[in-house]
């Protein structure tokens, strides 16, 4: 591969890169650019105080370094992720880049993608499953975590870090939240959560059990977005650091995210067209990048929450690079999300400009499935005896017919989706 020279991911993905090295950060809405040496880049330095309509993206320098043989991804890919180069620009050795990968990244391994029989047969199409169930924490959200983690240690090794450990925060229902709390425990390093009031029995117990600090967060009517991003915004404001996997929150958890996207290019063949659950949207931004345009990326949420496929229709036409200065023309919080796959009821879709990006550069769309079709994928893998949660399997909800525009499958067509998120 020939060297493409810089550029960030999240506006054009030069097409002869697509892992290459991460030699700084831009900013998405305002082009600021941040050095890689930086200790703790989290947000745009340039975003005033108060503003998450900022987020940095990394810039990729090619070509693609070599993939060091290891089964646990963060190792594998490591010499293209930012912590890595962070850690190398002061001295770290590439030996201890490896070891402390494996201290802290313990647990993750490459997860399994293959065609699955009876989902083809089923639909009448190649289907394949990548399965991220058996990932550290039940899902891929720690992949988002875990390079955060390992700048965080890397600066404390190399004498970068300000003071004794400041808190780790996370807005979270579900997923994110078990994951962050499981690599802080493994840590030892303090977390405080911030949920919803509707958070599950179950999450909760699994929170006190990993030893997090849970916030439950009321929503008042009439005033829109998530109160327990709010909550987590206000202790950040107050110290604690953003272990977030939103990406105006903490611009790294844009970086190990795009392991999965790399690993699941490496073992679908291509042409495919992947479906991915959207939530917050830094997943279907990583898996995008990680992909590159090679594969169609499509993008699924529920009627009950679909703020990305609003911002879609509404800024058609608009170039990536100017959606930031508009964020409020086109991104806003949904009235009362409500869905069985409450895993992906973000109030907005944080890391849009991203997935906006992904999908046309890919040739993909923005898909909004019907309720009746996200339970009727739920109940189908659990007929096959997979352990899969209701937002795990609302990617898989697109391919049944009867929602509306985009979904269903082409006959025998090669579709892959990821089981993310384990039932509890």
């Amino acid at each position: 591969m020939t060297d493409a020279g810089p550029t960030s991911v999240g506006f054009a993905p030069a097409p002869d890169v697509r892992r290459g090295v991460v030699v700084g950060y831009r900013c998405a809405t305002c082009a600021t650019e941040v050095p890689i040496e930086t200790t703790h880049p989290w947000r745009c330095p340039a975003a005033p105080p108060g503003d998450a309509h900022h987020v940095l993206h990394p810039v990729i320098g090619g070509p693609d370094p070599e993939v060091i043989d290891d089964p646990n991804p963060f190792v594998a890919y490591g010499r293209s992720l930012a912590w890595w180069a962070f850690a190398r620009a002061h001295g770290m050795t590439e030996a201890r880049c490896i070891e402390l990968t494996r201290q802290v990244g313990a647990g993750f391994r490459v997860t399994p993608t293959a065609a699955h029989p009876a989902l083809s047969q089923k639909l009448g199409a190649d289907v394949w499953v990548k399965d991220e169930t058996g990932n550290v924490g039940g899902s891929h959200k720690a992949r988002h975590l875990v390079g955060i983690l390992l700048h965080l240690r890397a600066a404390e090794e190399l004498g970068l870090a300000d003071g004794a450990r400041r808190p780790l925060a996370i807005a979270s229902c579900g997923n994110a939240a078990i994951a962050a709390s499981t690599l802080a425990q493994a840590a030892g390093w303090p977390i405080q959560v911030y949920v919803p009031e509707t958070a599950s029995p179950a999450v909760l117990r699994t929170l006190a059990e990993l030893g997090a600090r849970v916030h439950p967060c009321v929503r008042t009517p009439g005033v829109p977005g998530d109160p327990a991003v709010t909550a987590f915004r206000a202790a950040v404001a107050e110290g604690a650091i953003p272990f977030s996997v939103q990406g105006p929150e903490n611009g790294l958890c844009l970086d190990g995210g795009r392991t999965i996207g790399w690993e699941l290019a490496d073992q679908l063949p291509a042409p495919a067209r992947i479906v991915i659950q959207v939530g917050g949207g830094a997943f279907a931004a990583c898996m995008g990048w990680g992909l590159g345009p090679t594969y169609r990326l499509d993008c699924a949420q529920t009627e009950g929450g679909a703020p990305l496929d609003r911002a879609c229709r509404l800024a058609d036409g608009v170039p990536v690079e100017q959606l930031g200065a508009r964020w409020s023309d086109f991104m806003t919080p949904w009235d009362a999300p409500d869905s069985l796959a409450d895993g992906i009821l973000d109030d907005e879709t944080y890391d849009w400009q991203a997935d906006i990006a992904v999908i046309r550069t890919s040739k993909g769309r923005p898909i909004v499935v019907a309720e009746e079709q996200v339970r009727q994928a739920y109940e189908l893998v659990d007929s096959l005896g997979l352990a899969v949660s209701p937002t795990g399997t609302a990617g898989l909800a697109a391919l049944l017919p009867g929602s509306g525009p985009g979904t269903g499958v082409a006959p025998g067509e090669r579709v892959a989706v990821v089981f993310s998120g384990v039932r509890r």
